[in-house]
């Protein structure tokens, strides 16, 4: 008698586990597809509801820069430059240091680096962000942002000025604005504990933009005072986020140091 063949739609059960990993990560990729479309969908009350959790969510890792491709590829160098006042714990003066240039320490992960961290990122695309922020200003507006401010616990002091310079109601631009400047302050912060030491009391950031030359003249010299853009911004007091690693902060930046 012939053997009996094994039904060939009989098929091996799936572990539950392999199923608990296979919908894992299905939920996974529906929650980055749902924060992605939300990232590039026009201003709407969900993204506005959801708006800071979705940038924190896409910044830096998932942020692409298209201006690298045609019609309107990069054409400048953006970099974001640092100062502070450093208290002198005997006498209470203050020191200015020299401006630190955060952009050009980056940029040490790139050298001779076919596939950079996107750690070398990181100021240059905070430098996007707040002179996108900047832009949508107006000229009064940019005068109150370029002014300093002492008392800044919640950054409610400059955002009153700049709804005040608009007739008294608020708007997405000073949103914006407000909320570029403490990020950047607070990246400030940290880069000027890095450098400076824990007697740092204020901080001032730049930007700075430097064109880059026309394919034509790219072999020309440099010229020893190239045109330059700079936006600067007034003195801040340190701005310390309680969940900063400040060590592991300071550990990269004397390694751009060393690399410098």
């Amino acid at each position: 008698m012939p053997k009996e063949r094994p039904d060939d739609t009989q098929r091996t059960e799936v572990p539950p586990i392999a199923k608990g990993v296979a919908f894992f990560l299905v939920g996974v990729l529906v929650l980055h597809f749902a924060a992605t479309f939300l990232w590039n969908a026009p201003s709407n009350p969900i993204k506005d509801s959801v708006g800071a959790q979705v940038s924190g969510y896409m910044r830096p890792f998932f942020q692409q820069n298209w201006s690298l491709f045609a019609p309107n590829p990069v054409n400048a160098e953006d970099e974001l430059r640092v100062r502070a006042q450093v208290e002198d714990p005997q006498t209470g003066e203050l020191r200015t240091t020299d401006w630190a240039d955060a952009t050009r320490l980056e940029w040490t992960l790139i050298t001779h680096d076919p596939a950079p961290s996107r750690a070398s990122r990181l100021t240059s695309n905070l430098h996007r962000r707040v002179n996108t922020a900047w832009d949508a200003l107006t000229d009064e507006q940019q005068e109150i942002v370029a002014a300093d401010y002492t008392d800044m616990d919640d950054w409610r002091p400059l955002a009153d000025d700049l709804i005040a310079a608009q007739g008294g109601e608020t708007s997405g631009r000073v949103a914006n604005i407000v909320r570029a400047d403490r990020v950047a302050t607070g990246y400030a912060t940290q880069l000027a504990r890095a450098l400076w030491g824990e007697d740092v009391v204020a901080v001032q950031f730049q930007l700075v933009r430097t064109p880059v030359p026309r394919w034509d003249v790219r072999f020309d010299p440099v010229p020893d005072d190239p045109q330059r853009t700079v936006r600067d911004f007034g003195w801040r007091p340190v701005l310390v986020d309680p969940d900063q690693d400040e060590a592991a902060f300071a550990d990269v930046i004397d390694g751009l140091v060393e690399n410098r």
